[in-house]
């Protein structure tokens, strides 16, 4: 694979599968909003079968790929997917100077959070014990922290890079096109910014994080 197309590649894979994982693991978690049964249910069928396959081919596989791609092309100096161009508008120059940062921020607690939970799958952990798990752990200040952080290098990362993803995928062609794309993408990355941090300080404070929640169980 020459240089073009492994920067292409990049771009792809930084992108467009965390797109899906992040859509997918927001379906996925908020079911404990309808009570931690429904949760329970949820991580059940999605721990197995085609729910798992799916997870670990559009998440868990691409997030490994794009790490080595983001390591390599630091050392070799090459532009990381979400740095600003001359040609990006105000709102792209801005987005994309924080863009590498947010990525390797991005990717850190991205394997952090693999590791940390599907290292209790691998060791046997049920549902309820990552439930409990998750609970424990969440509430504790230098974990939410690090969800805070986490998420919104992720949010940023996605609003910078995704319209360099669809370059590379040959959906996005012109300046016009990127300014569009960049947009929305901006919007989808605060979406799934406030879900899962909402999400988070349900889980960790049992009160939400932008707005109260109360679960009244199933």
């Amino acid at each position: 694979m020459n240089e073009g197309r492994l920067a292409r590649a990049h771009a792809i894979v930084a992108t467009v599968p965390l797109l899906f994982w992040g859509a997918f693991h927001v379906w996925e978690q908020w079911a404990v909003f309808r009570g931690r049964l429904a949760w329970l249910v949820r991580m059940r069928s999605t721990s197995t079968g085609l729910g798992l396959a799916a997870e670990i081919a559009l998440g868990v596989l691409p997030l490994v790929v794009w790490a080595v791609l983001h390591v390599r092309a630091r050392v070799v100096g090459e532009r990381l997917p979400g740095t600003a161009r001359e040609s990006d508008e105000p709102l792209g120059k801005g987005l994309g100077f924080l863009g590498p940062w947010a990525s390797s921020i991005a990717i850190v607690f991205l394997l952090w959070h693999v590791a940390w939970l599907w290292g209790a799958k691998i060791m046997g952990a049920s549902p309820v014990e990552l439930y409990d798990a998750m609970q424990r752990t969440l509430g504790l200040p230098w974990a939410l922290v690090m969800n805070a952080i986490g998420l919104a290098a992720v949010a940023w990362h996605l609003a910078a890079a995704l319209p360099d993803g669809l370059e590379a995928a040959g959906l996005v062609s012109s300046p016009e096109g990127r300014r569009s794309t960049r947009i929305v993408t901006l919007v989808i990355g605060l979406c799934l910014f406030v879900l899962s941090a909402q999400l988070t300080g349900w889980l960790g404070t049992g009160t939400g994080t932008f707005w109260p929640i109360h679960v009244v169980p199933g």
